[in-house]
């Protein structure tokens, strides 16, 4: 599995899954792709999510159809930089849902919420 792979199947599709770690479950997520990177933001911010699971510990698993992709979700060092392109990326993918979103969430408190999902290849 290669960079371009792992594009090409989360481009597919609008909805994946991911793990963080290795006892939590799966969920349902979109993960979108800009420059090469993967990234997915929270939307339900509730006690005990696969968000702070990864800031506690980044290792986990997306897994895009049957592949499952080892990955790190970790806080993108760019992440002032990158925030306008991963908002780029998701209206690409969620087209007309994308703007509904957001008049229904607090915009800053989503983007800071960006993790980016590094693939271990």
């Amino acid at each position: 599995m290669n960079i371009q792979e792992i594009i090409k199947l989360v481009n597919a599709k609008w909805t994946h899954q991911i793990r963080a770690g290795e006892k939590h479950r799966f969920v349902d997520i979109s993960i979108v792709e800009t420059e090469s990177r993967f990234f997915v933001r929270q939307y339900k911010f509730g006690k005990h999510s696969w968000y702070d699971a990864f800031l506690e510990n980044p290792a986990g698993a997306m897994k895009l159809g049957d592949v499952i992709v080892p990955i790190d979700g970790v806080v993108p060092s760019d992440l002032d930089q990158i925030n306008p392109k991963v908002n780029k990326a998701y209206f690409k993918k969620m087209n007309i849902l994308y703007p509904l979103m957001r008049l229904t969430y607090d915009r800053k408190k989503h983007e800071a919420s960006t993790l980016e999902l590094i693939p271990k290849l």
